[in-house]
């Protein structure tokens, strides 16, 4: 266990990843608490989360348009933050884990030699990791199936290439950021196995520096919310009748990823996504192996491997019987009706609420949101019920 530097030096922890590990949720606890955070010794440099994200872009080489101009230059300002007293400070990003080994040394080089570099790496077992990954790819705008993502896995696992590997595969992660460091800075968190205290992770992650989790209220943070089947086959199906409209970056983290997935379809309860019997063995098989990577690497491990092994009967449930299960078109259509009245009925609350946003609504009409929804409704007649709902909600304003 690292204390929080109380003895005058100045430690930095880098946690680097990955993504879809618990991360949303610990950067929520800290950022909305970031005042007690530092009065415990642990400082956030610079103004905001968007920060360290945009330091990501900028050590990655990535600080270009359309990304905002400031992101350039952010990893040098983000350094000096961190530098400027003695105490603990923590940068935290899961997109620092896609960096390549060039970049990992620019960012480790940029510290002064007196700073004390820790590097942080949250792990979880990946067979949730695969579900979690499609899932954010389809946030992504991606129309890809589940079975073709896990498809596409496999087969670029042999060398560990692709962005799945690029940030799930542990082992490599650290073998990049931990190479210069001596094990005992390097620092593996395990998310704890479904079933555990929701509090866990935190208790693990606040204690490695130096923390004390019981004084943060973890109540009002959250982590990435998961889709069902269903809500997900439905975001993946606007994603392809959108074809290029709503770009990334641009309106769609916004419009699509926020309101419609986030806010609209993941407060829907749906079936569980599972994967074929063989997958699953891999998945299985894979986590296995990073656990006796990262045990053989004598990192510091806050947790358990054990939480990367995948029991028996995890595994069972995790299976389908006859392969990947593929939502009916008439349960899609009716998450769709559904997804959209929400999506209207939030609009006019809105609008209710305040008159710029009912401003900006008027604006949308002739947007792509618009045409899109429009393109569905042709391409599914039966979406005409869809309309009415529609025509319903303008009377109301």
């Amino acid at each position: 266990m690292t204390s929080s530097g109380g003895d005058g030096g100045r430690r930095v922890f880098l946690h680097v990843g990955s993504p879809k590990t618990g991360t949303t949720f610990l950067q929520q606890v800290l950022w909305s608490q970031r005042e007690l955070a530092e009065r415990q010794g642990v400082r956030l440099p610079l103004g905001s989360f968007d920060d360290h994200y945009l330091a990501t872009l900028d050590l990655r080489g990535l600080a270009r348009p359309p990304h905002p101009p400031r992101a350039r230059g952010m990893w040098t300002r983000l350094v000096a933050e961190a530098e400027r007293g003695p105490g603990t400070t923590l940068i935290s990003h899961e997109l620092f884990s896609a960096a390549d080994p060039s970049q990992v040394r620019r960012a480790l080089s940029s510290f002064r030699p007196d700073t004390e570099v820790h590097v942080v790496l949250t792990v979880r077992d990946l067979l949730r990791q695969l579900s979690a990954e499609w899932q954010e790819h389809v946030k992504h705008r991606s129309t890809l199936r589940f079975d073709e993502f896990v498809a596409s896995v496999r087969a670029e696992a042999p060398a560990r290439e692709g962005w799945f590997w690029r940030v799930q595969d542990y082992v490599g992660v650290l073998e990049r950021w931990g190479a210069a460091l001596p094990s005992t800075r390097v620092h593996v968190v395990t998310v704890p196995p479904a079933g555990a205290s929701p509090t866990l992770l935190w208790e693990r992650f606040a204690g490695l520096l130096g923390l004390e989790p019981g004084a943060f209220d973890t109540t009002g943070s959250r982590s990435n919310t998961s889709l069902g089947l269903e809500q997900v086959e439905v975001l993946r199906r606007v994603n392809v009748a959108l074809g290029d409209r709503l770009p990334i970056p641009g309106p769609y983290p916004v419009v699509v990823k926020n309101i419609l997935g986030h806010q609209v379809l993941a407060s829907r309860r749906g079936s569980p996504l599972r994967m074929a019997p063989a997958d699953v063995e891999f998945a299985a098989d894979e986590s296995r192996r990073l656990s006796v990577g990262l045990a053989d690497s004598g990192v510091d491990v806050v947790g358990s491997l054990d939480d990367l092994v995948v029991g028996e009967e995890t595994m069972r449930a995790a299976a389908a019987d006859h392969g990947y299960e593929v939502a009916a078109d008439a349960e899609l259509l009716d998450e769709s009706v559904l997804a959209l009245a929400d999506v209207l009925v939030d609009i006019a609350e809105s609008a209710h609420r305040d008159r710029p946003v009912l401003e900006r609504g008027e604006a949308l009409r002739a947007s792509p949101v618009r045409a899109a929804l429009n393109e569905l409704a042709e391409q599914h007649p039966s979406l005409a019920r869809a309309r009415r709902v529609v025509r319903r909600l303008r009377r109301l304003r």
